[in-house]
Parts: C-alpha cells; structure tokens; sequence
C-alpha cells in the first residue's frame, strides 16, 4: 500500500501526469522506483495515457473506459494504447530521470526482483509480487468502480486499495488539485515532500 501510495498515486499520477506539485530529483526517483515494484511500467508512457483518459474520459477514445475498453480489460489494468499524440509526452521527455526509467525501468524491475529473491522466495512473494497484485488490482478496480456509469463517480471505498484515489470526480473536476480531500493520504504524503 505504501509502495503505491509514493510510487503510483504520489508519483505516477499526481507528480508526472498532472504536476501537481514540485520535488526534488531524490524524491523523483523514489516514487519511480515504488512505481515499477508496483507494475506501474514506464512512468512516462503511464502518464501520457492517463492524460489521454482526462482528455477523453468516458468516451471511445479513453483508453481505460469500462464501456468501451471492457470490464476485464479495465480491472485488470490490460489497456493497451497503439499511438501516444506528442502532445501528451512533450514536456515529459525533458525529465532526464523520466527518460532513464522509461528506457531501463524493465531491466531494473527484473534486477530488483532477482534481488529479491536471492535473499528468499518469501522476500519475492512479499515484496516483489504483492505489491505489483495489489497496485494492478487496486487501480483496476478504480478505473473500473468510478467510470462504470459513464462519467467520474467518487467511491470513498476505493481508497483502501488505491490510497488517495477513491475521490475521483473531485480529481476529474480538479486534476491539478495534489490533495483530494482532508483525509487523502496521498494528499497529506505530497504535503511533507513538494518543495515550494
């Protein structure tokens, strides 16, 4: 949950993709790091098409739409985008710790994961394979949960398996807002970090 919260929620979606709030490189790599341990693939290409979800949310075009992607395809986050426009990458391909991840983040997952186990299976079991279950199952449901009606829905539940994230129509109607609400926990996180 914490790996998702730094890396996914924190870093992914509210660092990367909607820039809602500045930190420094360290914290930078932190939260991609916690983002691949959690699935999250490139943190470059997750952004992208989560700003193509916001500028077609709900639509045949929103590449995790539950109406037009599939039920199954959106709870288990297997979404797939066959072109990325410029416009949503632009200003994401200047971060050099971005690009880095983005072309190496593959070759570091699998790195972190052998370390994992070669220190025991249950170290991998715990550490390697629970958090990237959880994160793509969280999300999942997320997407799924808070647009299966046709527009963004707050489902409060949802914050305990994607931390921060159940409040999603304030989110869609305030993408650039780092705190969701007084008892987001990804919110209170981004507080103690973001540099003014």
């Amino acid at each position: 949950m914490v790996c998702a919260l730094i890396g996914i929620s924190a870093g992914y979606h509210r660092y990367f993709t909607h820039r809602s709030f500045n930190t420094n490189p360290p914290m930078e790599i932190l939260m991609l790091s916690l983002g691949l341990i959690c699935g999250g693939r490139s943190a470059l290409t997750w952004a992208a098409v989560h700003r193509m979800h916001h500028n077609h949310s709900d639509t045949d075009q929103d590449p995790h739409s539950p109406i037009y992607k599939g039920i199954w395809n959106v709870l288990t986050s297997k979404w797939k985008v066959e072109y990325i426009p410029r416009k949503h990458i632009n200003d994401l391909i200047k971060n050099p710790r971005l690009v880095f991840f983005h072309r190496h983040g593959n070759k570091l997952h699998v790195i972190y994961l052998v370390l994992l186990l070669m220190i025991s299976f249950d170290a991998l079991i715990y550490f390697g394979l629970a958090p990237f279950l959880f994160s793509w199952a969280g999300f999942g449901m997320l997407n799924y949960f808070a647009h299966k009606n046709g527009k963004p829905a707050d489902v409060p539940l949802l914050n305990f398996i994607a931390p921060g994230e159940g409040w999603h129509k304030y989110h869609h109607d305030n993408p650039r807002a780092y705190k969701l609400n007084r008892y987001d926990p990804t919110g209170i996180f981004i507080e103690y970090i973001r540099t003014k």
